[in-house]
């Protein structure tokens, strides 16, 4: 693939080099961009963003228009430089044949493998939707009321019908994410340990680094932490969820039915259009710094199965998994029962004891490890998950 010209600080972006953009791309038709106003910017823990507010010459024609633009670029360690060049990679390499799917536009991306730098340009939709507010930080956000799940998960289900089997999956995969992939062995101790190496971050204590591991280090590690806070029972469940379900999930993959996947779909990625009672409204899907390629059902028990409480999730964990169903029906996905869709979430509520742990790896706050704990054994308990493994 060529590589780009990769913008590495937001000085470069002026509105010169945008104008050029976006002619090249279709975007401006005529006119020029005649000044970038920098509204604001944030850092997240793998990003920098950049909102910017674009002034257009009086003859300018854009489609669709252009007020407002966010531009992203990687944080300066290697582990963030690695994602946002993946992130980078799916909106190069697969958004580009998604038009009209809910996703955020892209105006511009360009990525260097000799340097490690990305950049993209996304419309911003911050003045367009609603954001939620995420749970990422540590769980204490509130859950979503029943309608913003539903626009999420029509958002899944169209997102992975559109990929559903399709023909290049095999040369997408080529590029996607490998943790979440179901290749063989990609499940062992091992694997789990070394893809967590990463650079210290300055701001934090710095990544969990494994090396030299046994089969059983990276589990022995972390029931240590746990102590006696957990039973012995749900010991248990981890212990023989690292030794059974590798080759179940490498069995699963190697079926029909695998489709394009986000792997961080939690409500807080998603924008929801405020006209939330129209029914044509979507919500758009963003940070698809972790895509692959799976099993459309890591999503959804990801997003239901390990962050919502019991009580909640209990009131609309059949109707929307029901309603994800339904709609890859709609969508022209027929030979998908019911059955296996609901196979593959209890199988895929499972996985989230791995998402776990890997997250540990990386040392986030231990409150959001121990609600996200919580929520997924509950899940398997309250779903008998473990019987899959039998």
């Amino acid at each position: 693939m060529k590589e780009l010209e990769v913008f590495t600080d937001i000085e470069q972006v002026t509105p010169e080099r945008l104008t050029s953009i976006f002619k090249n791309k279709g975007y401006l038709s005529n006119g020029k961009v005649t000044k970038t106003i920098k509204k604001n910017s944030e850092i997240s823990v793998t990003s920098n963003m950049h909102y910017l507010e674009l002034n257009f010459s009086n003859d300018a024609q854009t489609v669709p228009i252009i007020p407002n633009i966010v531009v992203r670029f990687p944080k300066h360690y290697e582990y963030n430089k690695m994602i946002g060049r993946h992130e980078a990679k799916f909106y190069a390499i697969v958004a580009e044949n998604m038009n009209q799917l809910p996703i955020p536009i892209c105006y511009d991306v360009a990525f260097s493998e000799e340097t490690g730098w990305s950049h993209i340009i996304l419309e911003d939709l911050s003045k367009k939707r609603i954001e939620i507010e995420s749970t990422q930080g540590g769980g204490c956000a509130p859950p979503p009321t029943k309608q913003y799940c539903e626009k999420a998960i029509d958002n899944l289900a169209e997102l992975h019908a559109y990929w559903w089997d399709h023909p290049k999956l095999m040369e997408f995969s080529k590029h996607s994410y490998t943790f979440y992939n179901f290749k063989e062995n990609s499940y062992n101790n091992q694997d789990l340990a070394m893809i967590s190496v990463a650079p210290p971050d300055q701001s934090s204590e710095g990544f969990t680094r494994f090396e030299n591991v046994n089969d059983n280090l990276v589990i022995d590690q972390f029931l240590k932490l746990l102590e006696n806070r957990i039973s012995d029972m749900r010991k248990s469940y981890l212990q023989r969820l690292f030794s059974s379900f590798p080759l179940i999930a490498h069995e699963r993959i190697k079926t029909k039915n695998i489709t394009i996947i986000h792997n961080d779909a939690h409500m807080g990625n998603f924008f929801y259009p405020k006209d939330m009672l129209n029914q044509k409204s979507k919500a758009k899907l963003i940070d698809w710094q972790t895509w692959g390629i799976g099993v459309g059902c890591q999503d959804i028990a990801y997003m239901i199965g390990m962050w919502f409480f019991p009580d909640y999730r209990h009131l609309i964990e059949k109707d929307l998994i029901k309603r994800y169903h339904d709609n890859l029906l709609k969508f022209g996905i027929n030979n998908y029962s019911w059955d296996d869709c609901w196979r593959d979430y209890k199988l895929f509520a499972l996985l989230n004891l791995y998402r776990i742990i890997f997250w540990w790896c990386f040392k986030p706050p231990l409150i959001l490890l121990w609600m996200r704990l919580e929520c997924s054994l509950k899940t398997i308990e309250d779903l008998n998950c473990m019987e899959l493994l039998e």
